[in-house]
């Protein structure tokens, strides 16, 4: 993995992403790909590499698919949502909407950051978050938005798989982010979703019209 600030660095962080994938991946190969994601932002922004704890269906007791408590992300990955192509599914890597393993686990890293980054702190989350939307005073980018913590894991995800679309449709946050972190990708979230499917973008297109 070849790291250099604000570029596409890591071949296998983007081997999903603008590669022209001509086949939807699995579960598995989104989480994987997820990590090396979330090892990449981590690299470049100083931040310790959260451990990824993997928990079979049969033993998970949650409604989510993965939590977060210091320093470890705990993921079902079976639990988390597969690519969506029809229907009410629309999860896909770098868009808004996205409950893949790739998506969750930057859900998650968004978490970790708030942790770290914070001065008062509960269990997953901390003060950074809060200050940040407060701040910033921008709408959530998904209907997941039961508090403070939730709000920035989310903008957070999308922050670090599209960046470009998160500066679209929500700037005053992606401003704030920058502030911060560097991002991982610098090219334009047309090239995050080279290969997603077509409603996709024009779902895109119909919120920045």
């Amino acid at each position: 993995m070849r790291l250099r600030p604000g570029g596409v660095h890591c071949r296998r962080c983007n081997l999903l992403l603008g590669g022209g994938a001509v086949s939807y991946p699995d579960k598995r190969t989104l989480l994987v790909s997820g990590r090396f994601l979330s090892d990449a932002f981590c690299t470049i922004n100083h931040l310790a590499v959260p451990a990824v704890r993997e928990v079979d269906a049969k033993d998970w007791k949650f409604d989510a698919c993965a939590y977060y408590r210091k320093d470890v992300t705990t993921i079902c990955v079976t639990r988390c949502a597969a690519i969506g192509v029809a229907g009410m599914a629309w999860s896909y890597p770098g868009y808004t909407v996205d409950r893949t393993p790739y998506g969750v686990l930057q859900h998650e890293l968004g978490h970790h950051a708030d942790y770290v980054k914070s001065t008062r702190k509960g269990p997953y989350y901390g003060d950074f978050s809060v200050v940040m939307r407060t701040d910033v005073d921008e709408k959530p980018i998904t209907s997941y938005c039961p508090n403070d913590a939730e709000w920035f894991a989310e903008m957070f995800r999308l922050f670090v798989t599209n960046p470009d679309l998160l500066a679209k449709t929500r700037p005053g946050t992606h401003a704030a982010m920058r502030e911060h972190f560097t991002p991982v990708f610098n090219d334009s979230w047309r090239d995050r979703l080279t290969a997603a499917p077509e409603r996709t973008i024009a779902a895109i297109e119909r919120k920045l019209a």
